[in-house]
């Protein structure tokens, strides 16, 4: 069963974050929300790159820098430090 976040920061839009967990790891996640992602089939990229990944916000977050940056991503209300608050949050409750 997935765990649901929902995150709002302050300058950015409503976040919400579904995500599975097998042991230390990310089994499933799903991101949704007010914000935008360009191109917009960029988020299904993000998600299948965070699959696999262990609950490290250090490794999350790396990992998520070099995809934005080697697919030329542009996200509009939304940040990665959004994306790994709500995986460790959701973690956290699991």
């Amino acid at each position: 069963m997935s765990i649901h976040v929902a995150l709002k920061n302050p300058g950015e839009k409503l976040v919400h974050i579904d995500v599975d967990f097998e042991k230390n790891t990310i089994s499933f996640i799903h991101i949704s929300g007010d914000f935008f992602i360009y191109p917009e089939e960029a988020i299904g990229d993000i998600e299948q790159a965070l699959v696999g990944l262990p609950v490290d916000p250090n490794i999350i977050e790396q990992n998520l820098l070099t995809l934005i940056q080697k697919n030329t991503i542009e996200m509009v209300g939304i940040s990665v430090s959004t994306i790994v608050q709500g995986i460790q949050e959701a973690f956290a409750q699991s």
